[in-house]
């Protein structure tokens, strides 16, 4: 190193930085990375999500590289950044000691840090070997590892190496990554201004982001033109014409931040069967289900509806005075919400939202939170109940009924009860579902026997553990948003279940095709009788405790869920078209609010989403199977009416059977559930309930 070295880095480092007694110059290369790094410096391309319409819209890692050789750079691009990064680069060494003096000048007239007159060498050994703190020890390090750069390659070499490491902003590492991302196309094909701007980035690509200051990113790049025509890279007349011209990119990432919790869900899936190693460098396309524009609107109805359930909550009149109280803003845990579709007919998961704000919590409420549906389960009791001969017209009996738990002393009674502290006395089917009237649902599990439903819960995809218990009717048992609304989803396919999925095909380089997804349609309902669930669900969005849900001159079937204590708020529904599941809730469980439901927080979210989603799209009925027939019946007894009886409503039901005024006997052999567990009757999150179970209220 020269003498003036030593002078030349305290006058280039912040006073702060300048430790009080300088460090011993390091010995030879003893605490400087291996160089040999460099020689397996071609970064392979990441993995690239596309939309279901082949829109890219994320990368698998956080840094976007694609390697490109010196010879398919543009010219252009490559004086441009020789011009603004380092004039003199094939004129001098590892160090420019002309621009070493002009910028230490600089700074002392200035009284702080203005430039730093580092060379394109030293700037690419901090970046692949080096931190990026101003201390007197890293700055020799830098020096001494550009100058063994310099030693092993050539210059063609290390500008090649540098416009591949550089950083140009928005995940973009390399002239190639800054290309795509910034105007959608190789970096062969940029034009003169495009170079340019590309180019100013280089020096502050945060503060001269065409994405986020226009106007400044356009200044930037007319200082480029400049300084490329004072160093002779370009006419005067050409640099005026190109400064003429407006600042336009086409984000190669469009969708780049809507889907995160989306991304993540891919990425383990992909990592189970490719590895961490081959998603970061193996340059995989991978088509996946994702349909941005509903990503977008889900992600805003979300957003919208769980700001608006904090501001509901905190309302004074309807603020609850518990010590269980929901926190306004600021005050403790924030309101989540959680949103996912998924397609019937393919079972492609159209948009998945896992949370409000994805920078304060990674957690994916949507596929990896089990928490109690409450009342949203009941569908899959029904279902069981259809599949057994009950029909929609059959009584069951709303009063007080009491069931043994536990053993020995610890023997007792458990007493389901209605959400209201209210009985009805018989009533139908259709109107137990429909209202969501806790009782008559317990008594009729009580009468198909708990395996007949979880049985059709396996069948409908439901992998979470279930509890073998009559409390299973009331929804105590966790699963997650995403195999609940799948479940929906099959009942809106005519019970025809196609597991969800995200991935459509993968790509590897050069286009090989290595996985391409086949839906396998299995049949898990009779179409008669998830249309019979299908009835009761539009019932319940129509007359019942999911009315918030309606979208007028629109079916829809759906289900609230409040489980114990309102400490989860669900929606379930779904169109011919789409299935949609919302949650909201705590993330530890907590009640917001004894009085709170579902019907008034969680439906309009759904149907706020569902609503953006389908737009003016026509209106379609959901089809009708040819097992089924109507019939008027008496609400009252679920009898046939007699014509012009008043009062009368039309009923649906499968061929061959007919109203009976109650479900079927119990079958005579029937295995008891297990007692609940002990100090757990359904409570979220382990909660304890005393004296009544009360999930599955709404």
């Amino acid at each position: 190193m020269r003498p003036a070295a030593a002078l030349l880095l305290l006058v280039l480092l912040p006073a702060s930085a300048v430790p009080a007694a300088p460090p011993p110059a390091p010995s030879g290369a003893e605490d400087l990375p291996p160089l040999e790094r460099l020689e397996i410096f071609t970064p392979g391309e990441p993995t690239l999500l596309l939309s279901r319409d082949g829109e890219p819209f994320a990368t698998l890692t956080q840094e976007h590289r694609v390697f490109v050789p010196l010879a398919r750079i543009p010219r252009v691009l490559r004086e441009a950044v020789i011009a603004t990064e380092d004039s003199r680069f094939y004129r001098h060494g590892a160090l420019d000691w002309t621009a070493m003096a002009r910028a230490a000048l600089s700074n002392l007239a200035a009284g702080r840090l203005r430039e730093g007159g580092s060379t394109i060498t030293q700037q690419l050994a901090k970046t692949l070997f080096l931190s990026p703190e101003r201390t007197l020890r890293r700055k020799w390090q830098e020096i001494r590892l550009a100058q063994k750069i310099e030693e092993r390659y050539g210059k063609q070499k290390i500008l090649e190496l540098y416009l591949n490491a550089v950083y140009f902003g928005h995940g973009a590492y390399g002239v190639e990554a800054a290309s795509r991302t910034y105007f959608s196309k190789p970096v062969r094909a940029l034009t003169l201004p495009e170079a340019a701007l590309l180019a100013g980035l280089i020096r502050a690509p945060g503060l001269y982001s065409p994405f986020l200051d226009p106007p400044r990113a356009r200044a930037r790049r007319d200082h480029v033109l400049q300084r490329m025509v004072e160093e002779g890279f370009l006419k005067a007349p050409a640099a005026r014409a190109a400064a003429r011209t407006a600042v336009r990119v086409a984000p190669l990432f469009k969708g780049r931040g809507t889907a995160p919790h989306f991304v993540d869900f891919v990425r383990e899936v992909l990592e189970e069967r490719y590895g961490t190693a081959v998603l970061a460098r193996g340059g995989l396309r991978v088509r996946t289900t994702l349909d941005l524009a509903l990503q977008r609107q889900a992600l805003e109805a979300v957003r919208t509806g769980v700001a608006g359930a904090v501001a509901a909550l905190a309302a004074p009149p309807r603020r609850p005075a518990s010590p269980a109280a929901p926190a306004g803003e600021g005050e403790g845990p924030a309101l989540e919400g959680a949103l996912v579709v998924v397609e019937p007919a393919t079972g492609a998961i159209r948009a998945m939202v896992g949370g409000t704000e994805y920078g304060r919590s990674q957690f994916n409420r949507a596929a990896q939170a089990r928490r109690q549906p409450g009342s949203a389960f009941k569908p899959l009791v029904f279902a069981a109940a259809f599949e057994r001969g009950v029909s929609p017209a059959d009584l069951l009996e709303d009063a007080p009924v009491r069931y043994p738990k536990g053993v020995g002393k610890r023997r007792r009674a458990w007493t389901p009860e209605n959400h209201d502290h209210l009985y009805r006395g018989p009533v139908t089917v259709r109107r137990a579902l429909e209202e969501s009237i806790n009782v008559p649902t317990v008594r009729l599990l009580e009468a198909i026997g708990v395996d007949a439903v979880l049985d059709v819960a396996r069948r409908l995809g439901i992998q979470s553990p279930l509890r073998r218990e009559y409390a299973l009717a009331l929804g105590v048992s966790e699963v997650t948003l995403l195999e609940l609304t799948a479940a929906y989803a099959a009942l809106a396919n005519g019970g025809n279940r196609v597991a969800p999925h995200a991935i459509l095909r993968v790509e590897g380089p050069g286009g090989v095709l290595l996985e391409e997804h086949r839906p396998a349609v299995e049949p898990v309902l009779k179409a008669e009788v998830a249309y019979l669930v299908t009835s009761l669900l539009e019932g319940a969005v129509e007359r019942g405790t999911g009315q918030k849900a309606r979208l007028p001159g629109r079916p829809v079937a759906g289900k609230t869920g409040t489980s114990q204590e309102a400490a989860d708020l669900w929606f379930l529904g779904y169109t011919p078209e789409l299935a949609a599941g919302v949650w909201i809730g705590y993330d530890v469980p907590r009640s917001l609010g004894r009085h709170e439901t579902a019907g008034r927080l969680a439906a309009p979210v759904w149907a706020d989403f569902v609503r953006r989603a389908l737009g003016e799209r026509p209106a379609a009925p959901f089809p009708v199977p040819e097992e089924v027939f109507f019939l008027e019946v008496d609400p009252r007894t679920g009898t046939p009416a007699s014509p012009g009886s008043p009062g009368a409503v039309r009923e649906v039901f499968l061929r061959g059977s007919e109203a009976a005024g109650g479900p079927p006997p119990a079958e005579a052999v029937r295995d008891e559930p297990e007692a609940p567990a002990e100090g757990n009757e359904g409570g979220a999150g382990g909660t304890p309930v005393s004296g009544t179970e009360r999930s599955g209220r709404e």
